[in-house]
């Protein structure tokens, strides 16, 4: 199933959003989702999540998916990134 060209002008649309704001974003994500599963802690390194870099990292990959949703092939390598 692909994005109709509406459902990527909404993606694209969130671009400056995500640039300004995209790690205080995924931060709070992080922060809330560890609150409601603590469970959750054990399977995402905290040495990351404590210096900041995996919030960086999924908000970076969000910032680059939406700039990119006509070409999303090209967002292999920063999915990597988040796996570690």
């Amino acid at each position: 199933m692909s994005l109709t060209n509406e459902q990527k002008k909404t993606v694209k649309s969130t671009v400056p959003i995500l640039k300004e704001s995209g790690k205080e974003i995924t931060s709070m994500f992080y922060k809330q989702m560890f609150i409601a599963h603590p469970e959750l802690l054990d399977l995402f390194n905290r040495t990351n999540q404590k210096i900041g870099a995996q919030p960086l990292a999924l908000a970076n990959t969000i910032y680059f998916a939406a700039e990119n949703i006509d070409h999303l092939d090209a967002l292999t390598p920063q999915v990597k990134i988040i796996a570690h």
